[in-house]
């Protein structure tokens, strides 16, 4: 059996010029996690349990080819899990919310055939992907897991108030919020900080 390993991309932004492509961002993961025990709802909870999502639109996975796939359900899971092997251990996870813009992605359960070899480089989690030139592979550089970092991130999402109410001091163009009273709260809070 191989154990696999799952990250899930956060924080960064789709870029979509010519194709879809991630910006930046950072990773938390799962390691030596069974295949077979995967599950949709499992992969989504993360993103809004520990990532800190309101709700999650469209579930997205990197496929060896360097092509992005829609995962819509636990069909789209089993077509994945399909995939690996000692080649393609490593499954690169991301997410849009409710509030962001969808990224033009063919459903997984539409791909024909299988992947080849794996053109990825990808063990770590350091939040930086950039394509090698000499090779056309995309590479993901890598660092140590930053729980810190996750729960700075899942606080801004969240917008939890702190005492220096640091996350309330600018508004940025497309800022969403789950409810009315959220935005209203924002609103006196960011008066408060002006």
């Amino acid at each position: 059996m191989v154990e696999v390993t799952i990250y899930f991309h956060h924080g960064g932004e789709w870029l979509t010029s010519i194709e879809s492509h991630y910006d930046r961002g950072c990773v938390t993961y799962w390691k030596g996690y069974d295949p077979d025990l995967i599950s949709f709802i499992d992969l989504v909870n993360e993103y809004i349990n520990k990532v800190g999502f309101v709700s999650v639109q469209e579930l997205i996975v990197l496929a060896p080819t360097g092509k992005y796939f829609e995962i819509l359900d636990n069909e789209g899971v089993r077509t994945l899990t399909s995939f690996i092997s000692t080649e393609y251990k490593s499954i690169h996870l991301f997410a849009t919310e409710d509030c962001e813009l969808s990224v033009d992605v063919t459903d997984i359960v539409m791909h024909d055939g299988s992947f080849p070899l794996s053109p990825i480089v990808n063990e770590g989690t350091d939040c930086s992907e950039s394509e090698d030139d000499s090779n056309n592979e995309m590479v993901f550089s890598c660092s140590d897991y930053d729980t810190d970092e996750l729960e700075n991130f899942v606080t801004k999402k969240k917008r939890n108030i702190t005492e220096s109410l640091q996350y309330y001091k600018e508004i940025v163009k497309g800022m969403a919020f789950k409810d009315i009273a959220e935005a209203k709260q924002f609103r006196k809070l960011y008066a408060l900080v002006k």
